[in-house]
């Protein structure tokens, strides 16, 4: 009988347990109901020789193919001052957005570096550009590149976005780099164990960035640990002044396993997350909504990119129109030439 009796108690307290789990996962189930999947937009978008320095340029090297950041100016009309960022270069690009049409205009040198800084991810702010380093080592990992540990700003005029200087392909002109959120990272909690590490062994790889009320956010492709990717975010003008502090805080946001954040995009009322993989595992491709100092993201939408070709890599978001109701985003690829721009309306 005791053990009856026992074998009861126990019985029922796993009910309760699992019983309380089931309501747990319901009321989370009913914060984050499962967002929808989003086929592209209806729109043609077209881009012409984005990257194209020249006649000369070697075919080779396709620097179109490889395009991984950017950002635009508040301008009226809209778009008519956007930078575009591209991982295998020293340099990026202003372009504009005519319509549906993305027209380059005039290459600017961000580094005399040795090595590119594999630039991936830019932002807009306050009358400045900033083009991120991935902050990681080289892609297969056998070396690092210190050329990457880097963060560059370039001014522009607030209104018009157009610089005050003339942009040069050839050297770096008024464009201010730093070295500072090497520190950052490497005292950072819990991404500070993955610090100088190759990608496949959850290295610290930055691919997103966004500025947004003073402060940078810097969204971590890897690591993923137990589900969460991270943000790292420091104070926007200590990143350019060696005295002042950092104020570097690290989130740790659920978005899932083997997921990292692609690219970062601010928003009238905080940040966007493009999520996609952290290497090659099949995870999708999603777009998330943070309050920029919060815990948790909410999740917008899936993206359907079936329509997309092989080997297509979403890192870019850019947002072109959003209100209550809706965001309209721009998408752009590593390994499709000139991007291969598609559009979706988000939720909100």
């Amino acid at each position: 009988m005791p053990g009856d009796i026992a074998r009861t108690v126990c019985c029922r307290s796993r009910s309760v347990i699992v019983g309380g789990a089931l309501i747990l996962l319901g009321a989370v189930s009913a914060a984050h109901p499962k967002p929808p999947k989003l086929a592209p937009e209806a729109v043609r978008w077209t881009a012409v020789s984005i990257f194209e320095k020249n006649s000369n340029d070697d075919l080779e090297d396709q620097p179109r193919m490889n395009l991984s950041g950017a950002a635009c100016v508040p301008t009226t009309p809209k778009f008519t001052s956007c930078l575009i960022a591209n991982d295998e270069k020293k340099y990026a690009q202003f372009f504009s957005i005519d319509g549906n049409r993305l027209t380059p205009r005039k290459l600017i040198r961000l580094s005399d570096a040795d090595n590119d800084p594999d630039a991936e991810g830019v932002a807009y702010d306050s009358g400045f550009f900033y083009v991120i380093g991935s902050h990681g080592r080289s892609r297969h990992g056998d070396s690092g590149n210190r050329s990457s540990y880097a963060i560059f700003r370039i001014p522009v005029d607030p209104t018009t976005g157009i610089p005050s200087f003339e942009p040069d392909e050839e050297r770096v002109v008024a464009v201010v780099s730093s070295s500072r959120l090497r520190r950052a990272i490497r005292d950072g909690d819990i991404i500070k164990k993955f610090f100088d590490r190759p990608l496949a062994k959850k290295g610290v790889n930055i691919e997103g960035i966004a500025v947004r009320n003073g402060r940078m956010h810097l969204g971590l492709r890897g690591p993923s640990v137990g589900g969460n990717a991270f943000i790292l975010s420091v104070d926007a003008d200590a990143v350019f002044t060696e005295e002042r502090d950092l104020k570097s805080k690290v989130t740790p946001l659920a978005l899932g396993r083997n997921t990292g954040i692609r690219d970062l995009a601010a928003v009238e009322d905080g940040v966007l997350i493009l999520a996609g993989p952290t290497r090659d595992e099949k995870v999708p491709y999603a777009i998330w909504f943070w309050d920029g100092t919060s815990a948790t993201a909410k999740p917008l939408a899936t993206l359907d990119l079936s329509s997309i070709g092989d080997g297509a890599k979403a890192e870019i978001l850019l947002p072109l129109e959003e209100d209550r109701a809706n965001t309209r985003v721009l998408v752009m690829f590593d390994g499709v030439e000139n991007g291969g721009a598609v559009s979706f309306k988000l939720p909100r």
